[in-house]
């Protein structure tokens, strides 16, 4: 039943009032089938005996006369043609089958009625012994009243069956009529759960849906509100990242690099100047080399992971290139191919920082938790840009996703970029990332935000 919509719920309401109430016509009609046909009866038997008493019909008639036997047979067998009266004849020489038929086959009603109303013991009237040993007996037949309750009830049933077919159709015009409303809220209540707040009702004519109606509308107004506000913060927060990434990049390049280079050049100067009149301290300063570069490496490693030069320099499709081939590098048991189809050079800097981020993001938590063997990066698209990530890693159910499995980031800048982002994922058959999101008119439609 909490399948079934409206309209068949009254469909089956309805159906079952139809069968109740054929239950109570035929409950009805078999009572008054019965307290007709006994009334019937007893007022056939009363009118005939006291016609036979009247005539003198039935009594003992001489042996010597047979004709009268015969006269009397005919008579009787006769009243077998007048309503009411059933005659049947006892021989023991004849069958007499033209009187001595069941009366329930000629009742005009269905078979599983005239069983359900036919009293069980007929009526006798009046019996005659004949000479020859025949009994001829008269018995009240019911059939007429049978046949006149059934048509009465029948009558009753198509009434009923028409009143209700007439009253289900009503109902399902006007409840059709009446809850168009459903579907237009159902229609709201999903662009809601899509995460798009700027559809509002109109006003509906009952008083019900219209304070639903209003409800709602005040509701997506407040959530809508709440998701520009959130989405600002998002992007005010990326913002401030991003800058400090680059103003980090920029002092660990200007203030760490260059004192790390400094150093390696003063220990390169003593090295040259100590090599021949003071080895040991010639074989110490060349380990300070050494551990300068180790430590500049470091640095530079952590200046490309906040902000990557080659991103400025060259461009997206460089810039992930290398991070990707650095990851193979670093990543024995797990091989990525990157793939792009178009020109990603004019972006706007912000989209490709962003679209670095994510693609960075996304390979960080292949790495920590998808066991995978083979990742696929592939970035497409003119209007609207298309980046694909597939790994086939052990995955994960949908059903369990929460908002610690590392795709946070992701999400935020997907909304960032008034980006789509769909993930598709179950136990054993690793995960697809899909992202679009528009090229065209992204930094316009960022500056009318703020």
């Amino acid at each position: 039943m909490d399948k079934l919509n409206l309209q068949v719920r009254l469909g089956i309401i309805l159906l079952i009032f139809f069968v109740l109430a054929i239950v109570l016509q035929i409950a009805r009609s078999s009572y008054v089938a019965d307290i007709t046909i006994r009334e019937e009866a007893e007022s056939v038997a009363v009118l005939l005996n006291q016609l036979f008493d009247i005539t003198g019909a039935g009594e003992q008639l001489p042996v010597n006369e047979p004709a009268t036997d015969t006269d009397l047979l005919q008579s009787l067998v006769l009243l077998e043609n007048i309503r009411h009266l059933d005659v049947r004849i006892q021989s023991a020489d004849s069958d007499y089958p033209e009187v001595n038929e069941d009366p329930r086959s000629s009742i005009n009603a269905p078979p599983w009625y005239i069983a359900l109303v036919y009293p069980d013991d007929a009526l006798e009237i009046r019996a005659f012994a004949q000479n020859n040993g025949d009994i001829i007996t008269i018995y009240s037949d019911p059939g007429d009243q049978i046949e006149a309750v059934w048509l009465e009830t029948r009558a009753r049933i198509i009434a009923t069956f028409l009143y209700l077919v007439l009253l289900l159709v009503a109902l399902v015009f006007f409840t059709a009529r009446w809850m168009k409303p459903v579907e237009v809220i159902n229609e709201v209540l999903e662009k809601v759960e899509a995460g798009d707040f700027s559809r509002r009702l109109s006003l509906f004519s009952l008083p019900e849906f219209r304070r639903i109606g209003d409800h709602l509308n005040h509701l997506t107004s407040r959530l809508g509100a709440s998701k520009s506000e959130n989405e600002r913060l998002v992007r005010k927060s990326i913002t401030v990242q991003e800058e400090e990434r680059r103003h980090l990049a920029q002092e660990l390049h200007d203030s760490l690099g260059q004192s790390i280079s400094a150093i390696k050049a003063i220990a390169v100067s003593i090295e040259d100047r100590t090599r021949i009149t003071d080895p040991l301290v010639a074989e110490s300063v060349k380990y300070i080399e050494q551990v300068a570069d180790a430590a500049y490496s470091s640095v530079r490693d952590l200046m490309v992971s906040l902000r990557p030069a080659i991103l400025d320099e060259l461009g997206l499709t460089q810039a992930l290139n290398q991070m990707v081939d650095d990851w193979n590098l670093h990543h024995e048991d797990t091989f990525c191919r990157f793939r792009f189809e178009g020109n990603f050079m004019n972006l706007d800097e912000e989209l490709q920082i962003n679209i670095y981020r994510i693609v960075q993001e996304a390979m960080t938590n292949i790495s920590k938790y998808a066991k995978a063997e083979n990742v696929s990066i592939t970035i497409s698209g003119e209007e609207i840009i298309s980046l694909l990530i597939v790994d086939d890693g052990k995955g994960f159910d949908m059903k369990t996703m929460t908002r610690n499995m590392g795709l946070t980031g992701i999400r935020d800048r997907v909304t960032l970029l008034r980006g789509e982002l769909e993930i598709t994922s179950s136990p054993g058959k690793g995960v697809s990332i899909q992202i679009e999101f528009p090229r065209v008119d992204y930094f316009r439609r960022r500056l009318g935000d703020r």
